[in-house]
């Protein structure tokens, strides 16, 4: 029988039993996210890269094959488990968190910050070390670097990597994590379909990664509400009728979530290449949802039926103007306008009565500009 030590805190616990079984040491169980979303993510990333960086796209097979490398390292190097996620609604004021490792050690102790993960800084050292490398013409350890960097992005875009009710104790939906990154996703993975994207463009990556974190957490209430609502569907069993009710709650997000992991690492990748030297002056996008200027976050649930959060952070305090349209661009109504800044995360709820069901845009106008989601209103 396996055993953990007494000691382990309940987070590295499940870490280890999740390394335990990526590697075959508990039979019929395994982690989709781990494997399948994973390899999904790294191969499709190449397709959006430069032409100048044919040769690094060429070690495509390379980097899916090698995308959990960094879930196989848990079990023998008990440093690894920490990289893989931040609990961090942990701590009070998170959206402010400092970027300074040392200091958020000195605040809270290695302990602490250890047992709630360094997933961003895990993140900013594998770019590090891949800028290292290609500049030193290492393809060797580069091409590892890049696949690891691909896994922790992966990671990022993973909701329950970024809190601490990871698998659902906390609300009553214990075994979530497994449900919906793994038994979830060996059903529905042929329906993951990634589309070549616009490379952002990364000048701190510390923030460009934290701010993805920030938006994953938001997703977290709507995984949740999904589990609760498949319980439901199923009379509380785990059947094909629970894990049906769950996508159909679940799949635009995690489709978007697989395709925005696709891009931003691309991103990162072309920024090690760009910091090593190897590019000169590239075409890219800026993000329109710039986590230091401003944030329009994915509303959930979604899709909805009758009310929806949606959620926005601007770091300056203004006025902010928060409405819903038609797809023409139709105004229908007013959710929020009033004073907002501080990177605070405002949570506004939209009530959709009498609007029959479809496919909807929110829009955020701030002294920063303006930024646009879809959101999907279902009868």
């Amino acid at each position: 029988m396996m055993s953990f030590p007494i000691a382990m805190p309940p987070r590295l616990r499940f870490v280890a039993l999740c390394a335990l079984i990526l590697a075959g040491g508990v039979p019929g169980v395994a982690f989709g996210w781990g494997s399948t979303v994973h390899q999904i993510i790294n191969r499709n990333a190449v397709i959006h890269l430069p032409a100048e960086m044919a040769t690094f796209a060429a070690q495509q097979s390379y980097l899916a094959s090698h995308a959990s490398d960094a879930d196989s390292r848990k079990s023998a190097d008990t440093a690894e488990a920490p990289k893989h996620y931040l609990d961090i609604d942990w701590y009070p004021n998170f959206t402010q968190l400092t970027p300074s490792l040392p200091s958020l050690i000195t605040t809270y102790g290695w302990t602490i910050v250890k047992e709630n993960g360094i997933l961003p800084w895990a993140t900013l050292w594998a770019v590090d070390s891949l800028t290292a490398q290609a500049k030193r013409g290492d393809g060797t350890k580069a091409y590892q670097s890049a696949a690891d960097i691909g896994h922790y992005v992966g990671d990022v875009f993973q909701p329950l990597h970024c809190t601490q009710n990871y698998d659902g104790a906390m609300t009553g939906n214990s075994g979530i994590h497994a449900r919906y990154e793994s038994s979830m996703i060996s059903t529905y993975k042929s329906a993951l379909v990634v589309s070549k994207g616009q490379l952002q463009q990364v000048t701190d990556p510390y923030q460009y990664i934290f701010g993805y974190i920030l938006r994953s957490q938001v997703l977290v209430d709507s995984i949740l509400h999904a589990d609760t609502r498949a319980k439901l569907a199923s009379g509380g069993s785990y059947s094909s009728t629970y894990y049906a009710s769950l996508w159909a709650s679940t799949d635009t997000m995690t489709i978007q979530l697989v395709q925005d992991a696709t891009v931003v690492l691309a991103s990162l990748w072309q920024y090690a290449w760009h910091q090593a030297g190897l590019l000169g002056p590239t075409s890219v996008e800026t993000p329109s949802l710039l986590p230091e200027a401003m944030t329009l976050m994915a509303n959930y649930p979604n899709p909805f039926n009758g009310t929806t959060t949606i959620p926005f952070a601007v770091r300056q305090t203004g006025h902010v103007t928060l409405t819903v349209h038609t797809l023409l661009g139709q105004e229908i109504g007013v959710v929020y306008d009033g004073v907002a800044g501080g990177g605070e995360i405002v949570r506004v709820r939209f009530n959709a009565e009498g609007l029959a069901s479809g496919m909807y845009l929110a829009r955020i106008r701030t002294d920063a500009g303006t930024a646009v989601r879809k959101i999907a209103l279902i009868r």
